[in-house]
């Protein structure tokens, strides 16, 4: 999905924690473990880092220079 590798195994990662999450979450018997709960937290941490990793390289890659976004 994205030019840059190191984007698409960020994405990758976050998804694949989604999944493992959402199985948890979509289980009435385990949607209230702290597994779930962790899961979830992991989840959220990968999306932020994952934001960040985007907004760092529209910011300082070449590519996106000069690119109106709005």
């Amino acid at each position: 999905m994205y030019k840059e590798p190191h984007l698409n195994v960020k994405s990758e990662e976050c998804a694949k924690i989604w999944h493992e999450w959402f199985f948890l979450f979509d289980n009435p018997d385990t949607k209230f473990t702290p597994e779930c709960k962790e899961l979830r937290k992991k989840w959220c941490n990968c999306c932020t880092e994952f934001g960040e990793m985007v907004s760092h390289e529209v910011k300082t890659n070449p590519r996106y220079k000069g690119i109106n976004l709005r």
